[in-house]
C-alpha cells in the first residue's frame, strides 16, 4: 500500500545516495503470485561462462571496463538471492544478464511478448468476416480486432515491422551463450494484458485529441504489473531489466535515482513506480554510459553486440506513418475536422486529431510563414485544430500544467519539500532539458497537482506526463489534464 506524506525524511538520505551508491538500476521488480519452483531452485553459478578474448575493445583496458561493474551491495545484492532478468534480445538486457553473471546468486530468464502483429493487425478482411457478430464498437471483446476503418480506399493495414520471434530468438542465443540452462528460460504472453491496460486506453486518448506516452504505461503496468503477478513471491526474488536508472536500496525503503548516462536516463519512464516495486527492482546499467554497455558486450562477445537499438513505441516498434496505424483502432468522426485560425479563417480538411500533437509543425499550403499546431479538439464539433504562426506564438509556450491523480512514488511529497520552489525540476517529456519549477497542490482537490514552470516549456499538450525531480531523485508523475499558455486560458 503507498504510504501517505512521509513521516521520515527521505530527503537527505535520498541526496546522499547519489554520492555514496555508485550503480543500481533499471526496472526489476518481485511477483506476488507462486509459482512452480522447479524453474528457480537450481544450484548456485551453474552457468558456465565462456572464455572471451580481448581483442573487441581495443580502445579500453581490461581493467577499466571491468571497473564500470557494479557490486552486488551496490544493487541490493545478497549472495544466494534470486534474480529474473527480463530480457527484449537488444544488447542491454543481454549486458544485464552478463553481469549478473558475474555474481553468485540463481538467475533465470523471461522474455514478455506483449505485441502480437498476428492478432493484433489482423488484415481488415479476416477482421471483418471474424467480427461480423460482434459489436460494432472500435474495442470488441476480440481484443486484437482493429476498427472497420483501418483500410481506407483498400489499403492494406500497418503492418508491424517489429517480429518477437527474432527477439526471443535472440535472447535463447545469448542465454545459451552465457550457459543458463534452457529450462531457465521462459517466454510469457502478455499480448492481452497489454492491449487492454495499455494500448486501448492509449488510442482512447489520441481519439479525443491528447498525447499519451504509452511507455511509462507499460511500465507501470506490464512490466511492473501482469509480469510481477506471473512470478513467484519470494522475499529475496528480484526482476532485472536493462533499463537506465539507479535505485538505492538502503536505509530500508528504495528511492529512484537518474543514470550516469544523462542522454540515456530512463527515469521519466520509470517514474510512476512505487515503492514496493522498486524494492524489488535491481537495475545494473544505471552507473554504465551506453557505448560502455557495447563495450562490455563485444568484449563479452554476446552474440547480440552489434544489434541496432530499437525506437518507437514500447513493444509496438517505430512506424513510418504512425498516424495511419492509429485509425487503425479509432472510430470515424462524426464530422470532418479542419485546421483553422484564430480569426476563425478555415485554411484545410484533416485526417484525425491524431495525427498531430502541439507544437508540431502544420503543413498548409501557400502561407506566408510557418504555422504550428496549438489546440486540438476546437469548433462546435470539437474536430476542428487551431494552428497560430510562428513557433514563439504565446499559445504555444506553457508556464502551467495541471494534473489528475498524481502518483507519488513514495505516497506524497516528502515534508522537507512542502516548499518547493526553485528545488525541483521538471520535465514533460523524455528527451528535453530539465526545467526548474514549483509544485503544489489544487485546493479543490488534493489528489491533483499543479506545477508552475520557471520558464515557459514549448509544444506541452494533455495527455503527456509531467515528471518531478529533486537533484537526481525521482520522486514521481503524474498525467497533464490541462495547461496555461502565456497568452490564453487553460485548455
Amino acid at each position: 500500500m503507498p504510504r501517505p506524506l512521509f513521516a521520515r525524511s527521505l530527503l537527505a538520505s535520498a541526496s546522499a545516495s547519489t554520492s555514496t551508491s555508485r550503480c543500481q538500476c533499471r526496472q526489476s521488480s518481485v511477483w506476488k503470485r507462486s509459482a512452480s519452483r522447479t524453474l528457480y531452485d537450481v544450484p548456485l553459478a551453474t552457468h558456465r561462462l565462456p572464455e572471451v578474448r580481448w581483442s573487441h575493445t581495443a580502445s579500453s583496458s581490461k581493467s577499466e571496463l571491468q571497473e564500470l561493474l557494479p557490486t552486488m551491495e551496490e544493487l541490493g545484492l545478497k549472495a544466494g538471492d534470486h534474480v529474473t532478468v527480463a530480457m527484449s534480445g537488444g544488447v542491454d538486457s543481454a549486458t544485464t544478464l552478463r553481469i549478473l553473471c558475474e555474481f553468485p546468486i540463481h538467475i533465470d530468464v523471461i522474455f514478455m511478448r506483449n505485441w502480437d502483429p498476428l492478432l493484433s493487425e489482423s488484415s481488415l478482411s479476416s477482421s471483418s468476416s471474424s467480427s461480423s457478430s460482434s459489436s460494432s464498437t472500435p474495442f470488441s471483446f476480440s481484443y486484437a480486432n482493429p476498427s472497420s476503418s483501418s483500410s481506407k480506399g483498400g489499403k492494406s493495414p500497418n503492418l508491424s515491422p517489429c517480429q518477437w520471434e527474432q527477439d526471443y530468438s535472440d535472447v535463447i542465443r545469448v542465454s545459451k551463450h552465457l550457459g543458463i540452462p534452457k529450462e531457465k528460460i521462459r517466454l510469457v504472453d502478455l499480448s492481452k494484458e497489454y492491449w487492454s491496460r495499455v494500448f486501448e486506453p492509449a488510442v482512447g486518448v489520441w481519439e479525443r485529441g491528447g498525447t499519451p506516452n504509452p511507455d511509462v504505461d507499460c511500465n507501470r503496468e506490464i512490466k511492473f504489473g501482469a509480469l510481477l503477478d506471473v512470478l513467484p513471491h519470494e522475499e529475496r526474488h528480484f526482476l532485472a531489466t536493462g533499463h537506465y536508472g539507479r535505485v538505492n536500496h538502503s536505509n530500508g525503503y528504495s528511492t529512484l535515482h537518474r543514470a550516469k548516462d544523462k542522454a540515456k536516463d530512463q527515469t521519466y519512464y520509470l517514474s510512476q513506480m512505487n515503492e514496493y516495486q522498486l524494492s524489488r527492482t535491481i537495475l545494473p546499467l544505471g552507473r554504465l554510459t551506453k557505448p560502455s554497455v557495447r563495450q562490455l558486450a563485444s568484449h563479452w562477445g554476446l552474440p547480440n553486440h552489434a544489434k541496432e537499438e530499437s525506437m518507437g513505441v514500447c513493444f509496438i516498434g517505430e512506424r513510418g506513418k504512425f498516424g495511419d496505424f492509429i485509425s487503425q483502432y479509432t472510430s470515424p468522426p462524426e464530422s470532418a475536422g479542419h485546421l483553422v485560425t484564430l480569426n476563425g479563417e478555415t485554411l484545410a480538411p484533416h485526417k484525425g486529431l491524431w495525427y498531430y500533437t502541439i507544437g508540431q509543425r502544420a503543413k498548409v499550403a501557400n502561407q506566408l510563414q510557418p504555422l504550428f499546431i496549438a489546440k486540438k479538439g476546437v469548433g462546435e464539433d470539437g474536430q476542428d485544430i487551431l494552428v497560430v504562426p510562428g513557433q514563439d506564438h504565446p499559445l504555444l509556450l506553457c508556464n502551467r500544467v495541471y494534473t489528475d491523480d498524481f502518483h507519488w512514488i513514495h505516497g506524497g511529497l516528502p515534508r522537507d519539500l512542502n516548499n518547493t520552489e526553485g528545488k525541483v525540476n521538471i520535465q514533460v517529456r523524455h528527451r528535453m532539458e530539465p526545467v526548474k519549477g514549483t509544485v503544489s497542490q489544487d485546493p479543490q482537490d488534493d489528489k491533483k497537482v499543479i506545477i508552475d514552470f520557471e520558464e515557459p516549456i514549448p509544444g506541452v499538450s494533455p495527455g503527456q506526463v509531467a515528471a518531478i525531480w529533486h537533484d537526481d531523485w525521482c520522486l514521481g508523475s503524474g498525467v497533464i489534464s490541462d495547461t496555461r499558455c502565456e497568452d490564453g486560458p487553460e485548455d
